[in-house]
């Protein structure tokens, strides 16, 4: 049987159904893979070559990769242990705590320049945030002070606390968007009702939904 005709009869069975995964996306990809590896073991055995045809090229070369590879390894511990000593992320109340201006400061201040009810407004804001980093209540944007009231009623904080915050809030938004009257007593109850409510312990609230 000539050359030709082996040819033939090896085109002719590869062309069958049973071996059409042998020239297929498959075999394709197999074969560039074993081309690559074939050069990378030629461009070694080249090394080689080199290595008794010009020492100092061949030296510079390996340590021109030794030094990459040596960075890399660098660079992936250097990242890994940055990733393993990073602080952890404070909790959203404490990063809030930190960060937010001291209203009850401030309320102070005001109220030594006889702005009581300015000083009463930010003792209210200062409760709602003492209020909300014990999950008794939620700030939100779309809450209203209608809202906050509702969840004090319901929540469960010590004496009657609940009900003069209540009372407060409702007493500081009349005043606030009404007669602005500069009255020191709302002052003076929402100063006692907020040291109550930072020296209170923390409770299991039940908010409206």
């Amino acid at each position: 049987m000539s050359d030709q005709a082996v040819r033939q009869l090896a085109n002719d069975i590869l062309a069958r159904p049973e071996y059409a995964g042998a020239v297929g996306l498959s075999a394709q990809t197999q074969s560039r893979l074993f081309k690559w590896l074939e050069k990378i073991l030629d461009t070694i055995s080249r090394l080689q070559l080199l290595r008794a045809s010009s020492p100092l090229l061949f030296w510079t070369i390996v340590l021109a990769i030794a030094l990459v590879s040596g960075a890399l390894v660098a660079h992936v511990t250097w990242t890994i242990w940055r990733a393993l000593s990073a602080p952890e992320p404070a909790p959203p109340g404490a990063e809030s705590a930190i960060d937010g201006p001291d209203l009850a400061r401030e309320a102070e201040s005001l109220a030594a320049g006889g702005h009581y009810l300015d000083a009463a407004h930010r003792l209210m804001i200062a409760s709602f945030r003492a209020l909300a980093e014990r999950s008794i209540i939620e700030l939100r944007p779309d809450r209203s002070n209608r809202w906050i009231r509702a969840a004090l009623r319901k929540s469960m904080l010590a004496g009657n606390l609940a009900a003069e915050l209540d009372a407060l809030v409702e007493r500081t938004e009349h005043r606030w968007f009404g007669d602005r009257t500069n009255d020191p007593d709302i002052y003076a109850r929402w100063r006692l009702a907020f040291e109550q409510l930072s020296a209170s312990a923390p409770t299991q609230p039940r908010q409206p939904r």
